[in-house]
This record gives structure tokens, C-alpha cells and sequence, in this order.
């Protein structure tokens, strides 16, 4: 059987992908229409068929499936840089690897493998002779059509994530260069947040209201939960003891990523044992 590609890289690639299963292939290089393309010579006696589509496989998957993506952004969305293209890229790549479920879901769940797998199994069937270039434009259309839907929901994402990269960066200054109006603030996760001073006596609505500076919400307008961000960036405490069993919630996420080292996560039960704790050396103290 012969498979023709026209970059060398991509027969290297293969050569390579064969080498290290213990197959030998033999390619040679030739000009058709006035461009390179290189032909590798693959024995089914040695390596059957089955293999040899697993191999066109993981060949898309894993090498040009990154680089369509990269091409597509350049050419059809004008991301020519490459950080950018790699974080999209890395994106895409989680929501085929079903790692963003809550992007693939918008857009619908695909399984690659077997769409790509069906596509080469019904190629590879015609002839002795396989244009990887014939292939892709007969036989991949349903899954460039995947492929973009992807490549879109992923660049709305990765713009949302650079828009939060910098509220969050703006949120930061703001605590940076603002005094400090406590010295220790405790906040008890429930569906809220529910504020306590240090001595673990709750923040009254009156002491709130008397702590948080008006202007913020003015000057500094807060677009996630004021219930909570708000308050804590009025009062920039030096230290917040933040108690939680679900850390990885979205809202204290956002207040650990503001507020960086100033936080120390610690869950419910903590929060009982040293309300306790605190109150029984208070007593000890008179």
C-alpha cells in the first residue's frame, strides 16, 4: 500500500510512527504539478491494514489536527500570533479530550476517534493507493465542520478568559493601593458568604454598611457577586480566612485569584473548632 502526503515533516512523522511499532516503510520523494510529495511504500504483510489505519488515525489526532486548528485561526480569524494560537489550540484540544464539557455541550459532544477511524476505514478500502490530500477533501467534511464549531466556541472562551485575566488584574490594583480597613476577616461559605471579624462575632448589616466604601461600586464598577467582592474589596483585609468544602466553587476561585496570598482556605468544621477555641481562651484570659 502506498500513502502520499506533501510535507516532508508529515512523512517523517509517519516514518517515525512506524519505526517505533518495529515496521520499516520506505518513502521517496517526487514533483507532481510543480510541488513535492512524498510517497511511503507501507507492507500490509508486515503491518496489515488494521494498523495502518490506527496509524492515519492518531497521525490527525495527534499531530494534524493542531496544525488545521493553527491554520484555520490564521487564515480564516487572523490570530497570527503564536501564544494565541496555542492557547485556543489548548482549548480545542480539551473539548475533544471531553476535559470542557461545559463548552462542548453548547456546541455539541463529538467523538473524534470514531468519526475519523469510520472515515479512514471506508478510504482505505478503495485502492492500493491513498492522496492523504484526496482523503481530507473527500472524506473529512463532516469533521472540519466539528473542527470549526470548536475552533469558534473556543475562541469566544479564550476571549472571555482574557477580559476576566483583566478584571481580575484591575481588581488586584485596586486592593494593592488601598489601606487596609481590617485587619482579619473571616467568611463562612454557605449558598454566600457571610462575613465575621476576627473575633468571630458576625458582621451586623450596620457594620457593613459603615466598613464598605461607597464610592466602589462607582468608581470601580463590580460585575460578580457584590453579595461578596464588593464588600471584601472595600475592606482589603489584611488576611481572610476563608471557610469552605467546595473550594473549587467559581465564586472563591475568583476571591483566591484577586486576593492571592491574603487568602487561606480552611474548611466549615475548622471554623467551629476555633470559634470554640478562641472563645475558651478569651474566658481563660479573665
Amino acid at each position: 500500500m502506498e500513502l502520499i502526503v506533501k510535507g516532508f515533516d508529515d512523512a517523517v512523522w509517519l516514518k517515525e510512527y512506524f519505526a517505533k511499532r518495529g515496521r520499516s516503510i520506505y518513502f521517496s520523494e517526487t514533483i507532481f504539478q510543480n510541488q513535492k510529495q512524498y510517497t511511503m511504500t507501507i507492507s500490509e504483510v508486515d503491518t496489515g491494514t488494521i494498523e495502518i489505519q490506527e496509524a492515519i488515525v492518531h497521525f490527525i489526532m495527534i499531530k494534524k489536527r493542531n496544525d488545521w486548528v493553527k491554520d484555520i485561526l490564521s487564515d480564516m480569524y487572523y490570530f497570527k500570533e503564536a501564544e494565541e494560537q496555542d492557547n485556543i489550540t489548548e482549548i480545542v484540544d480539551g473539548m475533544f479530550k471531553g476535559e470542557r464539557k461545559e463548552l462542548t455541550s453548547l456546541v455539541g459532544e463529538v467523538d473524534e476517534t470514531r468519526m475519523i477511524h469510520d472515515a479512514v476505514s471506508s478510504f482505505i478500502r478503495q485502492g492500493d493507493s491513498i492522496s492523504f490530500d484526496s482523503f481530507i477533501t473527500f472524506r473529512l467534511k463532516d469533521y472540519f465542520q466539528c473542527l470549526t464549531s470548536y475552533i469558534e466556541m473556543a475562541i469566544d472562551e479564550y476571549k472571555m478568559e482574557q477580559d476576566y485575566q483583566v478584571f481580575i488584574q484591575m481588581l488586584r490594583d485596586y486592593v494593592k493601593n488601598r489601606k487596609p480597613r481590617k485587619n482579619i476577616v473571616r467568611i463562612y461559605f454557605e449558598e454566600y458568604g457571610e462575613f465575621f471579624h476576627e473575633d468571630f462575632e458576625k458582621m451586623t448589616k450596620k457594620d457593613m454598611e459603615e466598613l464598605i466604601d461607597r464610592r466602589l461600586l462607582t468608581n470601580h464598577p463590580v460585575y460578580i457577586d457584590s453579595v461578596t467582592i464588593a464588600p471584601l474589596l472595600s475592606l482589603a483585609p489584611a488576611s481572610i480566612y476563608l471557610y469552605t468544602d467546595n473550594p473549587d466553587v467559581a465564586l472563591i476561585r475568583t476571591i483566591q485569584n484577586i486576593f492571592e496570598e491574603r487568602i487561606t482556605l480552611l474548611r466549615k468544621e475548622d471554623f467551629w473548632n476555633q470559634k470554640c477555641g478562641y472563645t475558651r481562651d478569651a474566658v481563660n484570659d479573665f
